[in-house]
């Protein structure tokens, strides 16, 4: 196929996705994130953010993103491994180890490269990989560049995964891999559980808490209410979520594992060192996760807000366990469709459908924030209510 042919088929593919209606456009924004954003010359409330706290913004992470430029200019311009680690990243790394408590961190430039910089050092082609198949997919990424075998469970199926692990006699070694929560539905998984079966078949357990860490178990995240015999193997995350919304993602665990990564770990020695502003951002943002528990409890009210909203206004009842809450609408079309008419009504959520959820599960995502208002998490259910009436959508 010529480089000609290529271009007529994406122009084909994208055609069709065009006529289906699932073609997602990216809105362009005039002002700062928040609550209200500004598009094409409209406000439009939004809840797209995973900024749960409202510290993408809070002066604290302003003053800190200033200082450090002034203190250490925009960027290393290298690698750490060749330029050296500033001790912005050695105080971040500390930082985030005693957050998720686990005995040491290593920094990466996004949460998508310390996904794929963890799994291609730590298994091979003899390793068995058992993922939830609602997982995030840098998880999925990574996995697969470590051509590790990988057996997919349903969703938080606990069965499930035990009748895999059971079958998984001829393996070197055996890692579980699953989010805390679930980002296209905001459910929680049961790592209880999975660290008993982890314990009975000796496996690793793998757990990405980007949008756990700040927000459960007192801002430590989905980790925070365990008591585990031998400790947190390993967790994944991104500070682009409750911790700031800024660039950089870590991996967390045993000493052992990041020893490793730090000498093998591709994502780590060939990428670009995570910019000063944005270590020093991350940092500021742990410190105000753990001494402003304020934030959490405003959270928390504006969940059993829009709770009581929904119920009210759109008679649905929503189990909210995280402040990503999802409408299982089922057909990625319905889904599209009610994602345009809340935009339409200056109601900004997201539309999720194949391939970032299975077939038939599309949905659309609300994430709510500390900062937003009454009204506006009751206009957005009454939208959302409104919109299934219209589009005739049964759930």
């Amino acid at each position: 196929m010529s480089s000609r042919e290529l271009l007529k088929f994406l122009e084909a593919e994208t055609k069709n996705l065009k006529q289906a209606g699932l073609v997602r456009p990216e809105l362009v924004l005039s002002g700062p994130p928040g609550p209200v954003v500004h598009v094409d010359g409209r406000a439009v409330v939004s809840f797209t953010s995973s900024d749960y706290l409202g510290l993408a913004t809070h002066e604290a992470s302003k003053k800190a993103a200033i200082a450090a430029i002034e203190t250490w200019g925009v960027g290393v311009a290298s690698t750490r491994v060749a330029a050296g680690t500033l001790s912005l990243h050695a105080e971040l790394e500390t930082a985030v180890a005693a957050l998720v408590g686990t005995e040491d961190a290593l920094v990466y430039p996004s949460g998508h490269h310390a996904s794929t910089g963890l799994f291609e050092s730590l298994v091979g082609d003899r390793d068995y990989v058992f993922c939830d198949d609602m997982m995030r997919p840098s998880l999925a990424d990574g996995i697969r560049l470590s051509r590790a075998r990988a057996y997919a469970y349903r969703n938080d199926d606990m069965e499930h995964l035990e009748d895999r692990l059971k079958r998984s006699r001829a393996a070197r070694f055996r890692v579980i891999a699953t989010d805390g929560v679930f980002p296209a539905t905001g459910k929680i998984a049961n790592l209880e559980a999975i660290y008993a079966l982890a314990s009975k078949y000796r496996a690793m357990v793998v757990v990405d808490d980007s949008q756990g860490v700040g927000i459960l178990g007192g801002g430590k995240g989905a980790h925070g209410g365990l008591t585990l015999k031998d400790g947190i193997d390993v967790v994944t995350g991104s500070f682009g979520a409750a911790l700031g919304g800024g660039a950089g993602g870590f991996v967390a665990g045993k000493s052992t594992v990041i020893a490793w990564l730090r000498q093998t770990s591709r994502a780590h020695l060939a990428s670009t060192a995570l910019s000063p502003a944005a270590s020093a951002v991350a940092r500021s943002c742990i410190e105000l996760v753990q001494r402003e528990p304020g934030l959490r409890r405003a959270l928390d009210a504006n969940l059993e807000t829009f709770k009581a909203a929904m119920a009210k206004d759109a008679g649905l009842l929503v189990d909210i366990t995280h402040p990503a809450i999802s409408v299982l609408v089922r057909n990625a079309v319905s889904a599209q469709r009610l994602t345009d008419y809340l935009f339409r009504n200056d109601i900004f959520v997201i539309g999720y459908c194949h391939p970032v959820v299975p077939e038939g599960e599309a949905r659309i995502s609300i994430r709510i924030t500390a900062r937003h208002t009454q009204e506006q998490l009751e206009r957005a259910a009454k939208a959302i209510g409104d919109g299934m009436k219209e589009l005739q959508i049964q759930l």
